[in-house]
């Protein structure tokens, strides 16, 4: 679809019983903001930055935006102004209320408007109290503002089926776990941040390393490994069905059976029916088309139940301790 040059989103947290407006620049990243547009309505789970700043960032649940160019970067997030809207390469729908160090390119997509700005900056602290303290599930909503606000439940988008039946089963079985919690905490995860994870992780009694973990690994393996295999599997064809699949068992193995083992055993038991269906039906499937399709539908909805998982880890961990850590006041504003 194609936009008007200005036009207006909404983003609600309805915990906090808090909206603001903000404005879509079409002109400066057409492609990133069109991918929105042809997404929305959606709902996601919040996150608060927790090494950037006053930043707060959620997934947008379509894999497109994993490779899809932006037309226009900045070269310092830092400096722009407080209400920008950037969308990123790792599906994230992030804005800015207040100062940050994270000093790196990003793509400024629109800016909540002025009179909003009181607003995004209680939700920021509103956000940052859950994420900190209360571990209060904190849900965003976010629509077209030219259309009524969504009522009901929204669904998770099924965006690949695959081809082959078995491969769709897997396929649909993945995102009815993903959309369980979509904007909620897995089982999985509740249990590990419990310290009842089945194989006892943990170490003299203690299962606040197994937490530590299992986030060091899960991030990594959505973020780094699932969407840039992703990404290869879309962008560069001259990378064949073996190719991608010697890719995939190379470099999702390893964290997908450490994380099973920290607890993450939906997460590993999927990878393992994955590995198994790309050796026994995918790699063997003489219709090379057919063959890619099953590979990227798998990829695409494990990546995206991953990605979920990580941003479930980062808000439930318990980021109290961070104030036994405080940065150095010479190194302060």
């Amino acid at each position: 679809m194609t936009i008007t040059a200005s036009h207006r989103i909404n983003v609600k947290w309805p915990q906090l019983g808090i909206t603001v407006r903000a404005e879509m620049d079409v002109n400066t990243n057409p492609r990133l903001v069109n991918l929105l547009f042809e997404n929305l309505p959606y709902r996601s789970l919040q996150n608060h930055a927790l090494v950037s700043g006053d930043h707060l960032y959620h997934l947008v649940p379509t894999e497109k935006l994993i490779y899809t160019q932006a037309d226009f970067k900045v070269p310092d997030r830092t400096t722009e102004p407080n209400g920008t809207v950037f969308l990123s390469g790792l599906q994230h729908l992030a804005i800015k209320y207040g100062p940050l160090t994270e000093y790196l390119p990003a793509a400024p997509c629109g800016y909540v408007i002025p009179e909003d700005m009181p607003a995004l900056c209680e939700a920021g602290q509103g956000i940052w109290k859950a994420c900190n303290e209360t571990k209060q599930v904190i849900e965003v909503i976010v629509w077209d503002a030219s259309q009524p606000e969504p009522t009901g439940h929204l669904p998770l988008i099924l965006e690949r089926k695959g081809c082959s039946n078995e491969v769709v089963k897997l396929v649909e079985a993945i995102h009815d776990e993903t959309e369980k919690s979509w904007s909620g905490i897995s089982n999985d995860l509740s249990l590990v941040h419990m310290g009842l994870t089945p194989s006892r992780a943990g170490s003299k009694g203690s299962y606040f390393a197994t937490m530590v973990f299992a986030n060091g690994e899960i991030r990594p393996l959505g973020y780094n490994v699932l969407n840039n295999i992703l990404k290869v599997a879309v962008m560069q064809p001259q990378f064949d069905i073996k190719h991608l699949v010697t890719l995939y068992e190379t470099f999702a193995s390893v964290p997908a059976e450490f994380v099973g083992y920290a607890g993450a055993n939906w997460l590993y038991a999927t990878h393992q029916r994955i590995t198994t269906l790309l050796r026994k039906t995918v790699v063997s499937n003489p219709n090379a088309d057919d063959a890619r399709e099953d590979f990227l539908a798998l990829v695409s909805a494990f990546s995206k139940y991953v990605n979920l998982l990580n941003a479930q880890n980062l808000h439930v961990f318990p980021w109290k301790h961070t104030t036994e850590y405080p940065i150095p006041r010479w190194l302060m504003w």
